[in-house]
């Protein structure tokens, strides 16, 4: 069971990770020189870090609702939606292979048409999860497997709505825990049978 405290510490921490572009959760272990019992103690929302001590999961809540650009205490605390995003990302999480297995059938038969930008547009992959009909899970994976990350950021430097994913799938692929090589047998069983 968490502390208030504890909360406290990793929802500063996760914030920083999500919000800036030099904080690294993972590379500082969650530790923070701005996170001080002092600095707790003169807050004056500690209430809401106290009921979030009380959830089953609170890091894995926070990086759930975080992912989703939600980061004032105060609504992830007393907001029934932040519950409903933890849970549909518990369920996608708990189910990702499935879900990626499923999602890439939304994925063009042409094998590079989904990664390759052409002329500034964006990807086929890109507009599906734009469009919601796939994941930010799928994304991720898709990126990782077939490495196009550093295509995409050359070609699509300028493009504002690129800017800002980029730096979330950047910043929540390391809470995203998944078996490579499965993901990657899946998507090349996938095309051989496109």
């Amino acid at each position: 069971m968490s502390t208030a405290y504890d909360v406290f510490k990793d929802y500063i921490a996760l914030k920083n990770h999500f919000t800036t572009k030099s904080y690294d959760y993972f590379k500082y272990q969650g530790k923070s020189r701005s996170i001080t019992p002092e600095k707790y103690n003169q807050r004056k929302d500690k209430v809401f870090f106290m009921k979030l001590a009380k959830h089953r999961d609170p890091k894995h809540f926070l990086v759930a609702n975080f992912i989703e650009g939600d980061t004032w205490i105060g609504s992830l605390a007393y907001n029934e939606q932040a519950q409903n995003t933890y849970t549909n990302w518990l369920k996608r999480t708990q189910s990702l292979t499935y879900i990626f297995q499923k999602e890439i059938e939304q994925l063009n038969d042409e094998f590079n048409s989904n990664f390759i930008v052409e002329e500034g547009q964006h990807p086929n992959a890109l507009k599906l999860y734009l469009r919601k009909e796939i994941s930010i899970e799928t994304l991720v994976i898709l990126i990782d497997v077939v490495r196009c990350f550093s295509h995409w950021q050359k070609h699509m430097s300028e493009d504002i709505v690129w800017k800002e994913l980029s730096h979330k799938l950047m910043k929540y692929k390391p809470f995203l825990q998944y078996d490579r090589a499965k993901c990657k047998k899946i998507l090349l069983d996938h095309f051989k049978t496109a």
